[in-house]
């Protein structure tokens, strides 16, 4: 198995189907990769209805739909990296889709226990019917035009997100989502097993994730004292994470993270 696809899910809606049909019809052969949705926070009839449309596929394809009470993004990610069998991990979001050639595409620069690879990143505006690029796309643009490799800081922006990328399972080891953050839980993520990446690939241009921008998103409702309170607390965990590991973690790497926090409160003050 090289690749475990991981798909949280809650309460979700028809973009759901478009999301696991284009994995389904990727050009990497069935027998490569597996699919692991998790519904969280919820059964029926969405556990059901995700059931029923993959019954119908080759089953050379392994799918998994997990079910748990629990809700949050966050548990139902730690749910699927605890199955994942494959020796690469991916997130895609249940709203999202990718491009036929994803898998392919990002294992083709894949190099081993030690790697990451990110994706070129396009958003679809729902309001506006039309296709922008995304926050990530320029720095995917500046890591595609490097005139030497990749490197952690360079892909300090996908160290972000939890999708977009390809991760050597190996490198996420035994870390996991911190469910106890409800913004920024992914870069903590990311943050943790740093030390364990040692090689950045980028994927060829027709490697796209499509992110789905809806309005109805929670970033775009919180007010000033939650964004205050949220990026204290993250950046205090950066903090901590570096301090306990000061001899194997990069210390700019980690500088960044806590200007980052303190640039999306400064953010927020401004409206």
């Amino acid at each position: 198995m090289d690749v475990s696809v991981i798909i949280p899910t809650y309460k979700p809606q028809e973009y759901i189907w478009q999301c696991l049909d284009t994995l389904y019809q990727q050009t990497l052969e069935h027998r490569r990769y597996e699919l692991i949705v998790v519904v969280n926070g919820c059964k029926e009839p969405y556990y059901s209805q995700i059931l029923a449309h993959v019954a119908k596929w080759d089953k050379d394809l392994k799918v998994t739909v997990l079910q748990t009470d629990v809700p949050g993004v966050s548990h139902a990610r730690n749910m699927g990296i605890e199955r994942a069998e494959g020796k690469y991990v991916c997130f895609v979001d249940d709203d999202d889709w990718v491009s036929a050639t994803y898998l392919e595409g990002l294992l083709s620069v894949a190099k081993g226990d030690e790697t990451m690879v990110i994706g070129k990143v396009m958003n679809f505006d729902e309001g506006k019917n039309v296709f922008v690029d995304d926050w990530l796309t320029a720095s995917y643009r500046r890591n595609s035009q490097l005139p030497e490799k990749a490197s952690l800081m360079s892909c300090r922006s996908f160290m972000s997100v939890a999708c977009c990328k390809l991760t050597a399972r190996k490198a996420i080891g035994d870390y996991r989502f911190d469910t106890s953050f409800k913004q920024g839980e992914d870069s903590l993520f990311n943050a943790t097993m740093s030390h364990r990446l040692r090689d950045f690939g980028v994927a060829p241009p027709d490697v796209i994730y499509y992110r789905r921008l809806r309005q109805s998103s929670a970033s775009r409702t919180r007010s000033y004292a939650d964004v205050f309170k949220d990026n204290f607390r993250l950046a205090v965990a950066f903090a901590k994470i570096y301090c306990k590991g000061m001899d194997k973690y990069d210390f700019l790497f980690f500088a960044t993270r806590i200007l980052a926090c303190m640039k999306a409160t400064l953010r927020s003050m401004r409206g």
